[in-house]
């Protein structure tokens, strides 16, 4: 509260410190009197403020925000009464990282002194400063020669609702209860029917809009709102409103805003897809789509030489941008996914991408992946042509096939569920070759290692990658709120044709106005406040998967059994002095131990690279 002449006029000098933000959460102005004789002035500085309990305590030319990645290895401990043995496997889809840089941001004094010289000089303030990440950037982030695909090559625009999307494995779905699920930023719910087909309508009751997804599934076969009691059949249509009077009944049943909004799904390989939206037409609009499946899962010349591996689906904290730009990038598997299917040091090398399919805007791009590695490959890997295969709305197939016909496909789906969010649903292709080959690697999808083990072990891979994904997209939205019409193009700096899969999904996005989101999303990105959130997989995957549901209850209860097993019975020893009672006792205690590891695992499975040597 005092004014400028009190301040430059006291003896001796007042200290004066006050917070002007020029971009909210990212400077404050911390504006000091230096310790200057009474009457020679006030000078103020503008200095980065990291937090609000630091203060730098003098001039800061520039500060860096670095993106901190950190994930790694969490040991996998596998134990199931009757089992023979138990591998770490990751049964997952490739999915990798692009790290974010850090930031430089320049300071300019926010003041400066002007005129003579005393104690009544004229203070002159600036303007504000615009800050900008580094010098100005080009609006090409590539410095390799970039395709400049021809306009009419792109064809007509994508468009997002009239598509098909593998949302959930049934199998791993709960038939006895509604289902939540969430696609384009649409809340959605699946349920089972009484004549057994699975159904999805928009979460939301059309009496007062309460989410059905908190209702019931009835003996009958109807979904039961649990507010009022209305209830719907298969087709949507209500069956049943408690407070109707008799008289009144009919003519309410046949009332369309009484019915619930119904979205066409197909069951495809044990998986539920659905349909973009719900509109009268799109049962009809559906029929005249395929679901994106491969083709040889439906090709009656590969019966008996392709099937596909164990399903699942899992929500992921990392969007559908991020996500898809990840699994285009065949350069960050020998990096990120060290002693899982690389060696960071010895196995990353260029690489060319060669056009299969060049892009378009329904069509999406396929590539083959060229490794320009010195010296020989692996044996296994002579004569392998590895291509990756995008098609939209949200597919990635990567695919690497050998000479005698046999081939291994990842079949990788990225949900756009919510801005930030996606759900990864998965499985891996397995075609023999000609005279009944086995692709390398394919005892590990084919070792008798139960279903939920699959499901549990898939986050020593994924959760390499996660920590990246997850803050990259905050990052970049950062950047584009502090410089405004700053994009991708601007921010991201891609000097090899490594990336060029990367540069193809940017600019495909790019053609089709981004994801088509429902109009009523946020699109706030920005990260957890807590890094080890993102390693949950609890509510990421075991309260949405009935097989997992039900292997944590068999290992709770054998752990309980085992750890009251070996206090018994070393109890026992210990007061008998009989050595083989302890040392049953002990054998039982660490395989109590082992037991809790695994039961861990169903709620979190951290990761650190640092960790990860």
């Amino acid at each position: 509260h005092l004014t400028l002449a009190q301040v430059l006029g006291t003896s001796p000098p007042l200290a004066l410190c006050r917070s002007a933000p020029l971009r909210p959460g990212v400077l404050a102005m911390a504006s000091m009197q230096l310790a200057t004789p009474p009457g020679a002035g006030v000078a103020f500085l503008a200095v980065p403020a990291p937090g609000p309990h630091r203060l730098a305590q003098g001039p800061a030319p520039s500060d860096t925000l670095r993106a901190a990645a950190a994930l790694a290895a969490a040991a996998a401990v596998a134990a199931e009464p009757g089992g023979s043995f138990l591998a770490p496997v990751a049964a997952a889809a490739v999915v990798g990282a692009l790290a974010g840089a850090g930031v430089r941001r320049r300071q300019q004094p926010s003041a400066r002194r002007s005129g003579g010289t005393g104690a009544r000089s004229v203070l002159t303030q600036e303007p504000p400063v615009e800050f900008q990440a580094g010098p100005p950037q080009p609006e090409t982030p590539v410095e390799f020669e970039a395709e400049d695909f021809a306009e009419d090559q792109w064809g007509q625009k994508f468009n997002w609702a009239k598509a098909w999307y593998p949302s959930a494995v049934v199998e791993d779905l709960d038939a006895g209860r509604p289902n939540k699920l969430t696609l384009l930023g649409e809340d959605l719910v699946a349920w089972k029917s009484g004549d057994g087909e699975w159904r999805v309508f928009e979460d939301r009751c059309p009496h007062r809009n309460v989410p059905l997804s908190e209702g019931r599934v009835e003996k009958d076969g109807s979904l039961f709102c649990s507010y009022h009691g209305w209830r719907f059949n298969g087709e949507g249509k209500v069956t049943a409103i408690p407070q109707a009077k008799a008289e009144d009944l009919p003519r309410l049943l046949e009332n369309k805003r009484a019915c619930a909004a119904v979205r066409p799904t197909q069951l495809r390989h044990g998986v539920l897809w659905v349909w973009g939206e719900s509109s009268p037409d799109a049962a009809l609009e559906s029929a005249l789509v395929e679901p994106n499946e491969p083709a040889e899962l439906d090709d009656p010349a590969m019966e008996g030489r392709a099937a596909c591996g164990v399903w699942s689906h899992r929500d992921v904290p990392y969007g559908f941008e991020v996500a898809m730009e990840n699994v285009t990038d065949p350069a960050h598997v020998a990096v990120a996914h060290h002693n899982i299917v690389s060696n960071r040091y010895t196995d990353p090398c260029p690489i060319e991408i060669e056009w299969v399919r060049k892009p378009s805007n329904k069509g999406g791009f396929k590539y083959i992946i060229k490794r320009l590695k010195d010296g020989p490959e692996k044996p296994e890997m002579e004569g392998m042509v590895s291509t990756m295969d995008f098609r939209p709305p949200c597919h990635m197939y990567i695919k690497s096939e050998y000479k005698s016909g046999a081939s291994l496909t990842l079949l990788i789906n990225f949900v756009p569920t919510k801005p930030g969010w996606s759900r990864l649903v998965g499985s891996t292709l397995l075609v023999k070759g000609r005279n009944g080959e086995k692709a390398p690697g394919f005892a590990i999808y084919t070792a008798p290692i139960p279903r939920f083990l699959t499901h549990l072990l898939a986050p020593a891979f994924l959760h390499q990658d996660q920590v990246f994904l997850h803050f990259q997209q905050s990052i970049l939205q950062k950047e584009q709120m502090k410089n405004k019409g700053k994009s991708w193009k601007q921010s991201y700096w891609i000097p090899t044709q490594a990336d060029k899969g990367t540069v193809s999904l940017r600019q495909w996005l790019d053609r089709n106005g981004g994801v088509g989101w429902s109009p009523a999303v946020s699109n706030d990105l920005a990260a957890l406040p807590d890094k080890e959130l993102l390693f949950d997989t609890y509510k990421t995957h075991t309260a949405q998967c009935t097989t997992c549901q039900k292997a944590l209850g068999r290992v709770t209860k054998l752990q309980a059994g085992l750890k009251y097993s070996a206090i018994i019975l070393a109890s026992a020893g210990l007061a008998t002095t009989a050595w083989p009672m302890l040392a049953g006792g002990a054998v039982l205690g660490l395989g109590a131990g082992a037991a809790g590891k695994l039961k861990k695992m169903f709620h979190e499975v951290p990761f650190h690279h640092q960790d990860n040597n």
